[in-house]
């Protein structure tokens, strides 16, 4: 008949009579049809929840989370043949070219580096602590921190000569980028002393104003004056004085990564007027 007699579907149809498994037609009709959305994944048998996966940061440590350990000297051997001229040059183009990070950072591992070469593991070690440089692991291969969390790394060149150095008839003993003949305190004050004294007052012309950076401070900077024949010892205790130091905290000046002579004035060993050195404070 008619109206009472099934018909037969189209199989494509969400509205088939019957599945595979006997459904009833009202079970069929209810049912809705699988779709595919382009560029989605079907969804597994369990309903997991999708998670959204964030991409991986590295997390910056605070100042306070880096591991400080003492400065040693790093040992290596070099497989290429190197020189102590070629190093001395190498380390030279590595400092003066550096454009990231702070220059008064860098100044201050050049400085670092020169002190080790002299076995001064000690003074390197009172620097790196008044200029707040950290150490991981204490060897500078692996880098160091200043204050802010930035990180300075150094060739393994640049931070010590390799054990199979070649040693050439013009290297002789190594004696680094700066001189270490330092005296003692009570020695460089009595010798400032008798060098003002009978000189009386100097006239502005004789003087000069040096602008030292403290590293034991953020800021500003210190502005003393000597007089342009005076030795970078009479700035020193000048530092000392103007900055009110407690227990007169020894005092290091260094320019341009290296550290000065005291008993040599400041325009012998390279500096210019308007400049800023850096005075190193330490105990």
């Amino acid at each position: 008949m008619g109206c009472c007699q099934s018909t037969a579907r189209d199989q494509t149809s969400p509205y088939s009579v019957s599945d595979a498994n006997g459904d009833s037609s009202s079970r069929a009709i209810t049912r809705i049809p699988t779709q595919t959305i382009e560029g989605s994944s079907p969804r597994n048998s369990s309903h997991t929840p999708s998670i959204s996966r964030q991409p991986h940061r590295r997390r910056h440590l605070a100042p306070s989370e880096h591991f400080n350990s003492p400065l040693r000297p790093h040992i290596w051997k070099s497989k290429r043949q190197w020189t102590r001229s070629e190093l001395d040059t190498e380390r030279q183009e590595f400092f003066d070219t550096r454009v990231t990070g702070r220059q008064e950072i860098w100044a201050t591992l050049r400085l670092v580096v020169s002190l080790l070469a002299e076995g001064d593991a000690r003074e390197a070690q009172g620097i790196l602590d008044a200029s707040a440089i950290t150490l991981p692991t204490g060897d500078l291969i692996n880098g160091a921190y200043d204050e802010a969390g930035n990180l300075y790394q150094l060739p393994e060149h640049i931070i010590s000569d390799p054990e199979n150095v070649v040693v050439g008839s013009q290297d002789n003993v190594k004696t680094g980028n700066m001189p270490m003949n330092m005296t003692d305190d009570e020695d460089a004050e009595a010798e400032s002393r008798r060098e003002e004294k009978g000189k009386g007052v100097l006239k502005s012309e004789d003087l000069v104003k040096v602008k030292a950076r403290l590293s034991d401070r953020g800021g500003p900077d210190l502005v003393v004056a000597i007089g342009k024949e005076q030795n970078v010892r009479v700035l020193v205790r000048k530092i000392q004085e103007e900055a009110n130091l407690p227990g007169k905290g020894k005092v290091k000046i260094a320019y341009l990564g290296k550290l000065l002579r005291d008993g040599e004035t400041l325009p012998a060993q390279g500096w210019r007027e308007g400049h800023v050195v850096n005075a190193l404070v330490f105990q």
